[in-house]
């Protein structure tokens, strides 16, 4: 395991043996407009060394839903990284896959971050055994599923067992799809997506990991092409949006039915869905028109009155970003984050 360095003039996270804890929003943030009106704005005729020393700005950051306030984590060593897949484990992150962000051109990779919340730090862990970019990852038993992304001409699968921190290929999905999303419910994974090449229309796969097996779902009402679906699983119900449309659906894998539900209020391009406290978050931006403002709203659903609603903003205008939830406690990260977006 390879250690990064953690951010200075911190408290010390796990200084407090009863800590408050509480689950927070927690977003890591690749390649931000910001950025390039910084790159615009620089002098072409800078030393290379002087860009070197420039403070690199905030890429991590959490949302404390009881204050409203976004505060410093410390920051994900690979900036401008874009195509990941960002998951929660035992309270830790995991980032694995996309581009090798600002440190070459690669677009795609085996590497995978480990963010151990109660240290405040960022680690290596074991490579994935396939280089993934815009794949889909989720926990299913205690292990972290990764799926697609690679160049193969079949969907590829490998788990991870953090205990061993190792990493093995499972069963290939039946079904080829380059456009899907995946999340786990109640005992299996589920994949939902299409293959625009070859097909449009939506399809569902489900893998049982008891068996090792996949088996392909016929549902009424799927919905039909969807760009860069994202998809989350609460309470045995599995919830979807996409980058394309408002339309909002939610499958129940007991009655094998789809249907829609309330619409949102604007588009999320890039973005995360995530569960917390109950409640749908859901992150990404979007333009305001052919010349318009870049907006990164992040809208909370409400499941018991099926409304949604705008909550907060991102903190900086990211084109892509990684969302997942931990608990931690927030007294031990005091800094607030630097508000561009606002």
């Amino acid at each position: 395991m390879h250690l990064v360095s953690e951010c200075t003039g911190r408290v010390n996270p796990s200084a407090s043996p009863q800590p408050n804890l509480q689950e927070v929003l927690f977003v890591m943030g690749g390649r931000s407009l910001d950025d390039e009106n910084s790159d615009e704005d620089s002098d072409e005729d800078d030393e290379p060394s002087l860009r070197e020393r420039r403070p690199q700005p905030g890429n991590c950051t959490f949302y404390n839903t009881k204050t409203k306030e976004w505060h410093e984590l410390p920051n994900f060593p690979n900036p401008n990284k874009w195509g990941f897949s960002m998951v929660s484990l035992n309270n830790d992150v995991y980032v694995t896959g996309g581009s090798r962000g600002s440190n070459t051109n690669t677009w795609s990779t085996t590497e995978t971050w480990k963010y151990i919340t109660k240290e405040g730090r960022w680690v290596t862990v074991a490579p994935m055994l396939r280089p993934r970019t815009n794949h889909s990852s989720a926990t299913l038993n205690g292990e972290i599923y990764v799926i697609g992304g690679t160049t193969a001409d079949r969907v590829e699968m490998e788990r991870y067992d953090p205990y061993h921190n190792t990493w093995a290929s499972t069963c290939p999905a039946l079904k080829y799809v380059t456009n899907f999303t995946a999340t786990a419910c109640q005992g299996k994974l589920y994949v939902i997506g299409s293959c625009a090449v070859k097909y449009n229309a939506l399809t569902m796969q489900c893998y049982n990991p008891v068996i090792d097996s996949w088996m392909s779902i016929c549902s009424p009402f799927i919905p039909k092409y969807l760009s860069s679906p994202r998809s989350v699983c609460v309470e045995g119900t599995i919830y979807l949006l996409a980058d394309n449309t408002k339309k909002v659906y939610c499958y129940d894998s007991d009655a094998n039915m789809w249907q829609k539900i309330q619409l949102l209020h604007m588009l999320h391009e890039n973005g995360g869905l995530v569960v917390l406290d109950g409640r749908l978050f859901v992150t990404g931006g979007h333009w305001k028109g052919m010349e318009g403002d870049y907006g990164v709203e992040v809208e909370v659903y409400n499941r018991a009155c099926d409304t949604w609603e705008v909550d907060t903003f991102l903190p900086r205008l990211w084109f892509y970003t990684g969302l997942s939830t931990i608990f931690l406690d927030p007294t031990h990260w005091p800094q607030i984050f630097p508000a561009d977006a606002t």
